[in-house]
């Protein structure tokens, strides 16, 4: 306890004024001196070796407490009189063990988010348990240097399809189906924070590995100081056509356009060199490929391809919402002797309708151009696409097909734009529809249409013209899933026409942050 001592030199002492209760001990004054309190008789203690209390006992020893003569004050001490001497409080209350941690309020602790939860509406409930497969078995080792997340990607196609008599007579009924058209699962995470990898495996239709590789795309490639580009190595799409290189979930009917799917190269065994201007306003990319992978509409065999790809945004406004794109694409190819370019009607349980079959070919050279628009909720694509093979039995042959395709949101909604790939990129449908549908929740809804030729006819090469009618409507039920329904009327020059339906449900969860 503090006592409080004042002293003149030849003065009288002052009485102290009266003590207050204390909650652990009462002072003792010498009865003889009534009113007065005994002078103290202190012992001076260095500073330097001034102990602290004893962390377990905050209540003073009871001989100190006890000590007569000794008195409470209130008042406050000189701090010139108690350097270097520590501070006792003077209750119990005011005391308390160095690694006692004091209590937090209990109602940080009682925060409950089950009831905010059950108070939800079914469609926020929804919002939350899709946005949540975002997250869907997410693995990080290492301290982040390796992260692994994997998802599943679905789409279920059934098919009617109905050919005439004519055609009937030459590729016999086309038959109805039900199957997946892709049913794949995927890997895909960062390694050492700036790589990226993929590796795909499909139970579906067409069984097997999909696209595995790795790319760096924050550090990119540099060559004596200077920026490359960013980088790629694996098995994966070679950058030629506006529409191969779009994901199959996000076109604009449940399969590619006829000269699309008849001439492009599909995924090889290649490295390749990408980027963006800082303006985002151009893309290029080239790879050179080891063409051993035998296509399902191409069936070649090749040593090497070199294939290439640029593309311009002469206007690009308010976020993608108003757009113009200028594209085009390149490829050089050996086919090793032999080649073969075929093609089914859009549809992939339905047969190969126009077929060259296999022919002599020394040189491949592929040509593709690009013109695509949006404005609002409106879209306009195109692609003319031209094969020119050398060393055949008639010398050179040119094969070529076309396609024009329109869209409309009906809904509101625009096509978004990846300004890395220069393609379109994840429809997303807003909260409520706008447009006819005013106020109406339920996804976005789009109108679309296309011609697509392709012409496999040269010389002594007949593997006939096919043109392709194509209805569709598209209904984004969000951002991860979509159903789509298909109308295509076929008509094979000379050979009949045919009338199929398709009807898709797709799921594809959200992308890793960083990816697409």
């Amino acid at each position: 306890m503090l006592l409080v001592v004042s002293t003149t030199m030849g003065a009288q002492e002052t009485e102290p004024p009266p003590p207050e209760p204390i909650a652990t001990s009462s002072p003792v004054v010498d009865p003889t001196t009534p009113g007065e309190a005994a002078e103290p008789t202190p012992t001076p203690v260095p500073a330097g070796d001034a102990e602290p209390a004893d962390q377990g006992t905050p209540v003073p020893e009871p001989e100190e407490a006890d000590r007569p003569g000794e008195a409470a004050s209130d008042e406050k001490a000189d701090p010139a009189d108690d350097a270097g001497a520590p501070s006792a409080p003077t209750t119990v209350e005011q005391e308390r063990p160095l690694n006692e941690v004091p209590e937090e309020p209990k109602e940080q602790f009682d925060l409950n988010a089950y009831p905010e939860t059950a108070k939800k509406k079914p469609k926020e409930k929804w919002d939350t348990f899709r946005d949540g497969v975002r997250g869907l078995l997410v693995w990080d080792f290492f301290d982040g240097h390796l992260t692994i997340r994997a998802h599943a990607r679905v789409q279920v196609d059934g098919t009617l399809a109905k050919a005439n008599q004519t055609m009937e007579g030459v590729y016999g009924e086309l038959g109805d189906s039900f199957d997946f058209r892709r049913l794949e699962a995927f890997a895909q995470g960062t390694i050492d924070h700036h790589l990226r990898y993929s590796l795909s495996f499909n139970f579906g239709a067409d069984a097997g590995f999909g696209d595995i590789f790795v790319e760096g795309r924050e550090h990119g490639l540099n060559v004596f100081g200077y920026r490359v580009g960013q980088f790629r190595l694996g098995s994966f799409q070679e950058p030629f056509s506006f529409e191969r290189m779009m994901s199959s979930y996000y076109t604009g009917f449940l399969e590619r356009s006829l000269p699309v799917w008849t001439f492009t190269p599909g995924s090889n065994l290649g490295y390749m060199v990408f980027d963006t201007s800082k303006n985002k306003r151009f893309t290029w990319a080239v790879g050179f490929f080891s063409w051993g992978q035998a296509d399902e509409s191409n069936a070649s065999n090749s040593v090497l391809s070199v294939t290439s790809r640029i593309t311009w945004l002469p206007v690009y406004r308010d976020e993608g919402r108003s757009l113009l794109h200028i594209g085009g694409s390149f490829s050089t190819r050996d086919p090793n002797g032999e080649t073969r370019y075929r093609s089914r009607p859009e549809a992939r349980f339905v047969n190969f309708l126009v077929d060259t079959g296999d022919f002599s070919a020394s040189r491949i050279k592929l040509y593709g151009v690009e013109l695509v628009g949006v404005r609002g909720p409106l879209s306009f694509q195109s692609e003319l696409i031209a094969s020119q093979v050398s060393g055949t039995e008639i010398g050179s042959a040119t094969f070529w097909g076309g396609y024009v395709q329109v869209g409309w949101f009906i809904t509101g909604e625009h096509k978004s734009y990846d300004t890395g790939l220069g393609v379109f990129s994840r429809v997303i449908p807003r909260q409520e529809s706008q447009g006819i549908f005013r106020k109406r929740p339920g996804g976005g809804l789009e109108l679309t249409g296309r011609i697509s030729n392709v012409d496999l006819d040269e010389g002594s090469i007949t593997g006939g013209q096919m043109t392709d009618f194509s209805f569709g409507v598209n209904w984004y039920l969000s951002s991860t899933s979509a159903v789509k329904l298909n109308y295509i009327n076929s008509n094979v020059k000379d050979q009949g026409r045919a009338n199929i339906i398709l009807l898709r449900y797709q799921f594809r969860p959200l992308p890793v942050p960083g990816w697409r």
